[in-house]
């Protein structure tokens, strides 16, 4: 019998059924593996926005879910949540109010507002303030909308409105604070605030505060059948200082700006002239330039630092001063020394003080030649012009009578010159000669101040009278000037305010007075007051305007105009005059 055939068909290279079935499987499995693995290194590489988008999904997600989204989502979600009190019988906010949540406890603002951070959800609001009835109330902080609830609370006492304004400007003062007994409060957009005060009373002392203004106590008024209206005002912090001969003596003085809290500063030593004594303050007030003779028999230049009152010299000795002006917190003088004859040279020089190093800087200095009265030349200084950080000067020659002096004479040239108040940049701007041919024992150079940005110049050269203008840098001639125009034109002093970017001047219409504000340059005048009594005095700050009347009576008023001037002081005027001077406030 023959043997079965136990031969079998080749391998196939198939799977068993089985394995065939898993393969696709397991390449899915680890196609999706690689995607998830990709998605997890992109999603940590891109943490900065691709976390916040998940936790934005996952708000959306819980929002959707009504029963749980504000379970859920606050336990890691808090966001600010606005609540504002408001007076059952006004209606007008309520300051200084509590508002508590749970550990949380935030005091409303002027406007009535409390800002609270809490998670999302439902929350207990407790309000209470003295002299109110308190409330509580269960609110839902929302996801996504904030309500700005509005609480309503009755007042259990005496209800009193309080309205501050700026007593010079009289503009409305929001977020003034009210401090009566241990109740607080503060002014709203409006300038208004409204407090309870207890029953009973028909007055209370109240403090009035405010950053930028000085603080006042003042009475606040009660009434038991009305809501009693209070009216009150603070006057803006800061000193004005001027000359008082109050006390027989030439002092130094400062008072608020209302004139209030009137204090010596520097009191006189009886020893000081009426027209010797000036006071100039720079335009920030931070510094004054005093000439005083308050011991010997001539003046000095002194230095007062208004952070604390200082007293320091500038200058002294067998000296003549002439003031010129600030320039910045430079002060410009001219010295003229008494010992030194007209044949010397340096008998006078331009000098600049700086008030913070307290340094003298020499600008410039005089020449001269000669050996006696007979036969001296010598240059003198003219006048000195400070605008913004530029001091203009001139310098003129004048002989003896001798004949040879007067022929050296013609060879000499008047200048105008400028120079920085630190002594650098400092150029002949333009040379004057005389006439050929002509003979002199003065050359002289005149100038006078048209607006902040131009000088008129009249120089006569022995044959004819000669005009020109510098404006711009230049000096241009103007033929059609002449001698009587020149000298009977109208020059105002423009004052410079604090910035630079207005000035203030004025002019005489009528007898009166006629006020102006205008640009850096004098130009584009809209004129605050006409036929006034009122005349320029400077500026304080870049908001207010101070003006004197009948030459002995300091006001303050709005930049506006003169209509809420308040009187500040009477003050002692000295005989000169600073015509032109507009780096400073004191001169007119």
């Amino acid at each position: 019998m023959a043997e079965p055939d136990i031969s079998t068909e080749p391998e196939s290279d198939m799977p068993p059924p089985q394995e065939a079935d898993e393969q696709p499987l397991k390449s899915e499995r680890k196609t999706r593996f690689s995607k998830i693995k990709h998605l997890k290194t992109w999603y940590l590489s891109h943490k900065k926005w691709s976390i916040p988008a998940s936790l934005l999904v996952l708000s959306l997600v819980l929002a959707a879910i009504p029963f749980t989204r504000y379970h859920l989502l606050g336990l890691v979600y808090k966001k600010d949540f606005s609540i504002k009190v408001m007076d059952a019988a006004t209606n007008t906010p309520v300051s200084g109010a509590q508002v508590k949540s749970g550990n949380l406890q935030v005091e409303t603002n002027a406007n009535g507002q409390a800002l609270v951070h809490l998670s999302v959800g439902l929350h207990q609001f407790d309000i209470s303030k003295k002299y109110y009835k308190g409330r509580t109330l269960q609110l839902v902080v929302p996801i996504l909308k904030n309500n700005n609830p509005a609480f309503i609370i009755a007042a259990t006492g005496r209800q009193v409105k309080i309205n501050v304004k700026n007593s010079i400007s009289k503009q409305i003062l929001s977020g003034v604070d009210i401090q009566v007994a241990d109740i607080t409060a503060k002014t709203d957009a409006s300038g208004s605030a409204t407090i309870v005060l207890p029953a009973g009373i028909s007055e209370q002392k109240t403090t009035l505060s405010l950053n930028g203004f000085n603080n006042s106590v003042v009475t606040v008024k009660v009434s038991n059948d009305k809501i009693q209206e209070n009216e009150f005002s603070l006057t803006p912090t800061g000193k004005v200082y001027f000359l008082s001969k109050l006390s027989g003596k030439i002092d130094v003085v400062k008072t608020n700006l209302d004139g209030t809290a009137r204090q010596t500063v520097l009191a006189g030593t009886g020893n000081e002239q009426d027209q010797g004594t000036v006071l100039l303050a720079s335009r920030d007030w931070k510094y004054l330039a005093l000439l005083s003779r308050r011991a010997g028999s001539s003046a000095s230049l002194y230095l007062i630092d208004t952070s604390d009152d200082s007293l320091t010299t500038m200058d002294e000795g067998s000296a003549d001063f002439s003031l010129n002006g600030w320039v910045g917190g430079n002060f410009v003088y001219t010295v003229t020394r008494t010992g030194t004859q007209l044949w010397q040279p340096n008998r006078q020089a331009i000098k600049s003080y700086n008030a913070s190093t307290k340094k003298v800087v020499v600008l410039d200095q005089t020449t001269a030649s000669g050996t006696g009265s007979f036969d001296y030349l010598s240059e003198l200084v003219g006048d000195v012009y400070a605008y913004n950080d530029q001091v203009f000067y001139i310098k003129n020659w004048t002989a003896s009578y001798s004949g040879s002096s007067s022929t050296e004479l013609a060879t000499k040239q008047a200048t105008f010159n400028s120079v920085k108040p630190d002594g650098t940049a400092k150029k002949a701007i333009k040379s004057f000669p005389m006439a050929t041919g002509t003979t002199a024992i003065d050359i002289t150079l005149e100038e006078r101040v048209q607006n902040p940005n131009q000088v008129n110049l009249k120089f006569s050269d022995g044959s004819k009278d000669n005009f020109y203008t510098y404006t711009n840098g230049q000096v241009k001639d103007q033929p059609t000037q002449t001698p009587d125009a020149f000298y009977s034109a109208s020059y105002p002093t423009y004052l410079q305010s604090p910035s630079g970017g207005n000035t203030f001047w004025s002019e005489s219409r009528d007898g009166k007075n006629t006020l102006f504000i205008g640009d850096e340059d004098g130009q584009n005048g809209k004129q605050i007051a006409d036929l006034s009594d009122y005349n320029t005095y400077g500026w304080y700050t870049d908001s207010y305007l101070l003006v004197s009347k009948n030459g002995s009576e300091l006001y303050i008023m709005p930049k506006a105009g003169p209509t809420n001037a308040i009187k500040v002081s009477d003050y002692h005027k000295p005989a000169l005059t600073y015509e032109g001077y507009g780096g400073g406030y004191g001169g007119l």
